[in-house]
């Protein structure tokens, strides 16, 4: 069985959640601007996922009634990062890095932690190997059942992400250890495209007014940097924000070499495709998130312009 919420989705409406979540203790990234708004937005969004939580432990009950719960692998995971600029459509940790958790009564450790690395696409190998079936050849995931039984085990040395067209047009492909992450921009001319939900968000109009004001931090500066480096370093262990680039650093030289060769190398496994073959138009603005195509019209004949439908 598989169930997809939307509770984590835009728009968001007051009232998810009772009592809601006070926007005062909100936790407000570094990558955001701490204003009323910006807490408010963090705070509907938590109600989003306490309203899930909630329903979630009702679809557990509902196991435990009918006596599935202890011969049932439930696994909880996000497809993305939280929808709030420089995090969802992002390969950041706060675009890739989601909630993971599985439960099976009896067969693994209710309070195991695995501190490694481990990838969506290592799923379908799992349940490969829960159901006794042999992995086809054509999956490149690993089964995680090793580590969900001993999580000490170390996991994956590499994961790897990429960004296409959502919304905006990217072409970001990134490798991450548990120490390091390097990403390559491919489109440097424009700034980072947010999906649209994110560029539409409060969050993100507090964000452009404290740019205009003046009174945005050079973190939060970031996400609106052009040209955009063409390959970034980040050490993640030190900088879990990532915003200190370290690919131009020559004390980082070595391990820049190493992911290079370790991305160029799952590239040419899984076929990946060349930036120059590929690219699309936007169909948002990548500042107010405005559709193009519920904004502007077919061209007219010269004269008296068309009202915008």
């Amino acid at each position: 069985m598989w169930v997809g919420f939307r509770d984590a989705h835009r728009p968001y409406k007051a009232g998810a959640l009772k009592p809601p979540h006070d926007p005062a203790k909100a936790v407000v990234p570094p990558f955001l601007v701490d204003t009323l708004s910006t807490r408010r937005d963090l705070a509907l969004y938590y109600d989003e996922i306490g309203r899930m939580d909630r329903d979630i432990g009702r679809l557990l009950d509902e196991l435990k009634k009918r006596g599935r719960f202890r011969n049932t692998l439930v696994v909880f995971l996000g497809d993305n990062g939280e929808p709030f600029p420089r995090a969802k459509g992002t390969v950041y940790d706060s675009g890739i890095g989601t909630p993971l958790v599985m439960c099976w009564p009896g067969r693994i450790a209710g309070d195991g932690v695995h501190n490694g690395l481990a990838s969506v696409i290592d799923l379908a190998p799992t349940f490969a190997e829960v159901a006794g079936i042999q992995k086809p050849s054509t999956m490149v995931g690993h089964s995680l059942l090793p580590v969900l039984k001993d999580p000490s085990l170390p996991g994956r040395e590499f994961i790897f992400s990429e960004r296409n067209w959502h919304n905006a047009d990217e072409h970001i492909r990134c490798v991450r250890t548990r120490t390091h992450k390097l990403i390559t921009n491919a489109y440097l001319d424009r700034p980072f495209g947010h999906p649209a939900d994110c560029s539409r968000s409060p969050s993100w109009k507090d964000l452009l007014a404290a740019k205009a004001g003046g009174r945005i931090t050079g973190d939060q500066l970031q996400i609106f940097r052009v040209p955009r480096p063409a390959v970034e370093l980040y050490d993640a262990a030190n900088d879990p924000g990532e915003f200190h680039n370290l690919a131009d650093q020559p004390a980082s030289s070595g391990i820049r070499k190493r992911l290079e060769q370790a991305l160029e190398t799952w590239r040419q496994q899984t076929k990946d495709f060349p930036a120059s073959r590929r690219r699309r138009a936007d169909n948002v603005d990548r500042v107010t998130g405005v559709k193009f195509t519920r904004t502007i019209g077919p061209l007219v004949k010269e004269g008296k312009p068309k009202p915008l439908r």
